[in-house]
């Protein structure tokens, strides 16, 4: 497909911004595109990976700041060990032994997260430099991301097509419908890996940030942080997020969970009925972004570990300045658990959409009370 732009009629009137940046880098030829509303909220992100470089939103101030992890040199990007705003494919999160059976065939897959398979393999979806188009309406711009993924492309069997929209309207919603279609019967649990920080200024540890996700149960992990198949209750444990509390509130607490992961790495099943999955806010800032999605669960990773990538301004940076928030399926654990939500069969359609709404609140009087 021919990268382009289909403008609708009187679509040069409104406020809708979109633009196109060329980068050049190691031989590879990508494009970053840039999307904006009226309310000066703005998108980037590149069709190489899908990788979302910016979310810029305004605080209560009306300050304009970064709310995503972004490089300062895009050349890091190519390598990206940590994925930042990535789209994740064929499947999200680790896969058990990097391995599974479908239809009597065992599928062997890299084991590039120890001793799993993890976030699409060695070279998934973020590596990948996908087709674009754009579509420009009166209160909204849609950038359509193609990619077609070979049969056996990382171990996983079929070929496959996949289709991203990124979409932004004036209401301050971002969101991102994800489509796939296999030829043959396989694995799809597509996510995007952004990480997060509300207060725009990465040298802020993310524990002072306020965290709501709609779920009563988490998925146990073993040693190698995989699901065990076991769920438990939040209730009465450090992963009660179901009423809103900091995320530091209880993470240094001694327990066997947060231990493995060094912080908040797990997987929450989501509550279908709660139209708000997921809720960040930042006080001092006002800024929150609250998630809708129709999947079926949410991956919480506080960045617990960092290589000191340069970020930013050139900031290095360190452990726990942000939040990962994943909506995907659950990952694939011991002896295959969770594996039925991420088969597709041949000729069907994996579907599912991810909306993140920013706004702000004055939080200022309550620091008082």
């Amino acid at each position: 497909m021919q990268k382009g732009m289909l403008l609708s009629k009187n679509a040069e009137r409104h406020c809708m911004r979109v633009s196109v940046k060329q980068n050049h880098l190691r031989g590879l030829v990508f494009d970053e595109i840039t999307i904006e509303n009226k309310q000066n909220l703005e998108v980037s992100f590149l069709n190489f990976g899908g990788i979302i470089t910016k979310i810029i939103v305004p605080d209560n101030r009306g300050q304009l700041e970064n709310v995503v992890l972004a490089y300062k040199d895009y050349e890091e990007y190519l390598d990206n060990p940590a994925y930042f705003g990535a789209i994740i494919g064929r499947t999200a999160g680790r896969i058990k032994d990097g391995e599974f059976s479908l239809n009597g065939k065992t599928y062997i897959l890299d084991k590039n997260y120890g001793p799993n398979s993890g976030q699409g393999g060695k070279s998934g979806f973020d590596k990948k430099i996908f087709d674009y188009t754009i579509t420009k309406e009166e209160n909204s711009i849609s950038v359509l991301l193609e990619y077609s993924s070979r049969d056996m492309e990382e171990g996983y069997p079929g070929e496959v097509k996949v289709y991203v929209t990124y979409s932004l309207n004036e209401e301050n919603i971002f969101r991102i419908d994800y489509e796939a279609i296999p030829t043959e019967d396989t694995l799809i649990n597509l996510t995007n890996h952004s990480y997060f920080n509300l207060s725009g200024n990465f040298e802020e540890n993310i524990k002072y940030h306020e965290l709501f996700i709609a779920s009563e149960r988490f998925l146990e992990l073993d040693e190698t942080s995989a699901p065990t198949g076991e769920l438990f209750e939040i209730e009465g444990t450090p992963f009660d997020f179901y009423h809103q509390k900091e995320i530091g509130e209880d993470m240094d607490v001694l327990d066997p969970q947060l231990k493995i992961g060094n912080g908040y790495d797990h997987t929450f099943l989501l509550k279908k009925e709660e139209k708000v999955k997921v809720r960040l806010a930042h006080r001092f800032t006002g800024r929150v972004m609250e998630i809708d999605t129709d999947n079926e669960a949410v991956v919480v990773y506080t960045q617990n570990y960092s290589q000191g990538q340069i970020i930013g301004e050139g900031i290095a940076l360190e452990d726990r300045k942000s939040v990962a928030i994943e909506i995907q399926r659950p990952p694939i654990g011991l002896r295959e658990c969770f594996k039925e939500s991420s088969i597709v069969r041949k000729g069907e359609v994996f579907k599912t959409y991810t909306s993140y709404r920013f706004f702000q609140e004055d939080f200022v009087e309550q620091l008082f009370f």
